[in-house]
């Protein structure tokens, strides 16, 4: 009986053991890993969720047509009048980009958004329907994939751009997700004087867009504008590099209004794609 108790013990004592063990190895591996997370991104800090609502706030002048719409992926700020939005803007976390929900196609209007265009606005035009918030960035769920064929998350854009140098800054902003761990991106058109309406005359056709982006968990925290024409886009991404005091400038928005100004100025007068490219 005492031998059999023996047994019985050694044999937990063993599973014990197996278990410390794994759990040991378990730990390193966790800690090494961390520790590689650290060295591949030294200054990453946690964005809480009120830190981050913050940063996605974007000011519209009181004379311009906004309405916000807020969607479970992007939010935009629409403008009713152009049929066009002032601005889209999303978080995209590094995790999303692994999203396998395939691509739809079909275009519709947000019934709910006064001044939203109907697909027939488009036809004829000879323009792309360009997405501001990229389909592309929107794999990790089904809703939001189908949120961002809606018509307020979209405008008029020459194929040259979309398919162009649009489509590489798109592709540009994921490999800064995928080191960076989250980016907010702010996009929409650069309205000019002269700009004229596709032949409905209820949508406006932008001379340019623009792109605003903003890595909030490196520190120091850093961000980067780009103004495309809409047109053709060849030529290096520094070509359209600019800061976001010139994005502001051209369209009357103000990005990251509750930053103090000291941060504010540090973020939006240079143009550092240094920070971005190296």
């Amino acid at each position: 009986m005492n031998k059999h108790l023996e047994r019985l013990w050694q044999r937990w004592g063993d599973a014990v053991r197996f278990l410390l063990w794994g759990l040991t190895v378990a730990l390193v591996c966790f800690l090494l890993y961390n520790v590689a997370m650290r060295s591949q991104h030294p200054h990453l800090v946690p964005l809480s969720k009120g830190v981050r609502d913050s940063l996605m706030a974007v000011g519209v002048p009181r004379d311009v047509s906004d309405t916000l719409v807020r969607y479970g992926a992007f939010d935009v700020h629409f403008n009713s009048e152009q049929g066009i939005a002032n601005c889209a803007a999303y978080e995209l976390i590094d995790s999303e980009l692994n999203g396998t929900v395939e691509r739809m196609g079909e275009f519709m209007p947000d019934s709910g958004v006064k001044g939203c265009p109907s697909p027939q606005d488009y036809a004829g035009s000879g323009m792309d329907r360009g997405h501001l918030v990229p389909a592309a960035d929107l794999k990790w769920s089904d809703d939001a994939m189908r949120q961002s064929f809606l018509l307020t998350n979209v405008c008029p854009m020459h194929k040259a751009l979309n398919e162009g140098g649009w489509a590489k800054l798109e592709e540009k902003v994921r490999e800064w997700t995928l080191r960076d761990s989250v980016l907010l991106v702010f996009t929409g058109p650069v309205v000019s004087a002269g700009d004229t309406t596709l032949s409905s005359g209820r949508v406006m056709v932008p001379s340019a867009y623009y792109k605003v982006i903003m890595a909030p968990c490196v520190r120091p925290m850093r961000a980067i504008a780009f103004i495309y024409p809409n047109g053709h886009s060849g030529g290096r991404l520094q070509q359209y590099a600019v800061s976001i005091d010139e994005v502001e400038h051209r369209t009357g928005l103000d990005f990251f209004p509750f930053l103090p100004d000291r941060d504010q100025q540090q973020l939006e007068s240079p143009v550092n794609l240094d920070a971005w490219v190296n």
